[in-house]
This record gives structure tokens, C-alpha cells and sequence, in this order.
């Protein structure tokens, strides 16, 4: 199948301009190109800022209530923490606001948005640490969030995808995290360049290989992280007490098939794990609702999950 008609367009536009190569560019400069949030298609009631306390310091997290329609007066709701993507390096609470809005209508639950500190500054292990870190304050304070404990579930897009994998993975060995579900958009699973995707569409297609190099030479404290399962999940080989999965990928993705290896990897483990292909999308097609029909189509569908998960806790 080719790509959509609307990610060709964007791919010509994008081709149109003069950036400079991925090893002459900083942080800096890849933090003052990401595009700014889409408009919410369902507007949460309240969006609440906050900072809580993760290793000697303090992060922002945003909370998102869906619309009072959908909701009865101080109802416990269910829980989505949500961790962004943008390579561990330039994502941000603005760019994912529109999506966080979307996933919090269509699932009747709230959403957790976590600002986790991000590389180089702080390179790996400090974004997954600030990630687990943050999951367990929620759930431990998921009375004063009006959250039930019971019902916290975790997402996230590439690398926020990665993190909460990492989380979900860690959260195994804890008594008092009871994580119930996997909302798992194109996650970053292993530090390798060699597959299929990546030798098919590591050019071209937006993300390409020699970003992913870049954005995981900003991350790792040296190559030899790479191999730890927390950076590299796909190098866990007993994912048994995983939460079940709803993953989402896009057909013209260099990291496709990565995804697919860990999807395998969680059946094999007996973990059910659904999977919803937009064979002919991009990666980062999920946040661009402006710019894809399909994005919220996947949002849509990722809400619907969640809620029917809920309904059945």
C-alpha cells in the first residue's frame, strides 16, 4: 500500500526545507522545530499543572478531566499516565495537550501527562527513573488526583512509548503498583539499527535512521546502557506479569518492526496484546490530527480500548 495521500503531501513539504544534517544539529535547535499541539477534538474540563516531588527534585505533570457530560459529580475515575514522545530529547506537555485532551474524552478517564527531565541534560537512566518514579506518587496519591488505584494504566508514544514499557516492566517487582493496562504507540524497544523497517524506510518516510542514531546517542550515557532492558526492552526475554497490550504502529516506520519482535515477545509470554497497523502512515502520524484523518481515527481507537478495559475492572 503506498503512504496516504495526506502523509505525501506532508513529505514533499517537509523536503522543501533546508535543515542542516542530523550531526551538525544540537538540542536546542530539534527543541525549536517541534510543532506546537493540535486543537483538542473533545476539550477536557479541567486541565490542572502541577509539580511533584521524583529524585531530590520536582516535575511538572498535567492532569486532564474529560468533559463533566461524561462524568458524574466527584467520581473516582480511572487513570491514563501518559509519557510523550520526541526521542527522549524534545518533547514536551504543549505538543502532547490536543492528544492528552482527545485520549481523555474517548476513554471517560483521566490523564496524567508526565514531564519527565530529558536528555542530554539528564541522559539515560534519569528520564526512565523520573517515569516509574512518577507512576508510583500517582497511584500512592490517587485519592487526592480522585484517581482509583485500581484502574491506572500506562501509555506513551515512541520514546514515552519506550518509557512506559520500561515501567510497566519494572513494575512487576513491586507490591503496591498495580498497572492494568499497556497503551503502546510505536514504542522505541531496542537499541539496533539493523531490521527490515529500518533498512526499508530509514530514509524518506520522516523519522529516519540516522535520527534514531542521533536521538539515542543523546540518551545513552555510553552504548553499553543500550543493552539494559530498561533502555532496551525488546533484551528482556521473560515479559510474564506484563499488563496486556493495546500497541499501534504506523506501516512506514523504521521502527516497525522492533515493535512487531516485542509484540511477539509479550504473546510468547502470555500476555494479550492487540494490534491496530496504519500500514499506510508514518511515524508521529498519532499526535497530528491538523495534519492525518487517521491520527484521531487512532485515538479514537485507543480511547475505546481503554474504557472497555475500565468497564471490565
Amino acid at each position: 500500500m503506498p503512504v496516504h495521500p495526506q502523509v505525501a503531501q506532508y513529505l514533499e513539504e517537509i523536503a522543501k526545507i533546508d535543515l542542516p544534517p542530523f550531526d551538525e544539529m544540537t538540542p536546542e535547535f530539534m527543541r525549536s522545530t517541534l510543532t506546537p499541539s493540535p486543537d483538542p477534538h473533545i476539550p477536557s474540563s479541567t486541565i490542572e499543572n502541577r509539580s511533584i516531588p521524583v529524585n531530590g527534585t520536582e516535575i511538572p505533570i498535567r492532569l486532564y478531566t474529560p468533559p463533566e457530560a461524561q462524568i458524574k459529580k466527584n467520581e473516582v475515575l480511572p487513570a491514563l499516565v501518559f509519557f510523550h514522545g520526541g526521542g527522549w530529547v524534545i518533547g514536551t506537555l504543549d505538543a502532547y495537550d490536543g492528544v492528552c485532551q482527545d485520549l481523555a474524552g474517548t476513554a471517560s478517564c483521566k490523564v496524567i501527562s508526565v514531564d519527565y527531565r530529558m536528555a542530554p541534560e539528564f541522559p539515560y537512566p534519569v528520564p526512565f527513573e523520573d517515569s516509574y518514579l512518577a507512576t508510583e506518587w500517582i497511584s500512592a496519591h490517587a485519592s487526592e488526583l480522585g484517581i482509583d488505584r485500581q484502574q491506572i494504566a500506562i501509555g506513551g508514544d515512541s520514546a514515552g512509548g519506550n518509557l512506559a514499557t520500561a515501567v510497566a516492566l519494572k513494575a512487576r517487582q513491586s507490591e503496591s503498583l498495580n498497572l492494568v493496562y499497556q497503551l503502546l504507540v510505536y514504542p522505541v524497544t531496542n537499541y539496533r539499527f539493523d531490521t527490515e523497517s529500518y533498512q526499508r524506510f530509514g530514509s524518506n518516510y520522516f523519522l529516519t535512521k540516522r535520527a534514531m542514531e542521533w536521538f539515542w546517542e543523546q540518551y545513552l550515557p555510553d552504548e553499553s546502557a543500550g543493552r539494559e532492558i530498561y533502555a532496551s526492552p525488546l533484551r528482556c526475554k521473560n515479559l510474564t506479569g506484563m499488563p496486556d497490550a493495546l500497541v499501534i504502529t504506523a506501516g512506514y516506520d523504521p521502527l516497525y518492526s522492533e515493535v512487531v519482535q516485542y509484540m511477539d515477545l509479550l504473546r510468547k509470554s502470555d500476555v494479550n496484546v492487540e494490534h491496530l497497523n496504519y500500514e499506510d502512515m508514518i511515524h508521529g502520524f498519532f499526535r497530528r490530527s491538523d495534519l492525518y484523518d487517521r491520527a484521531y481515527e487512532a485515538v479514537q481507537a485507543a480511547g475505546k480500548k481503554l474504557k472497555q478495559i475500565y468497564a471490565r475492572i
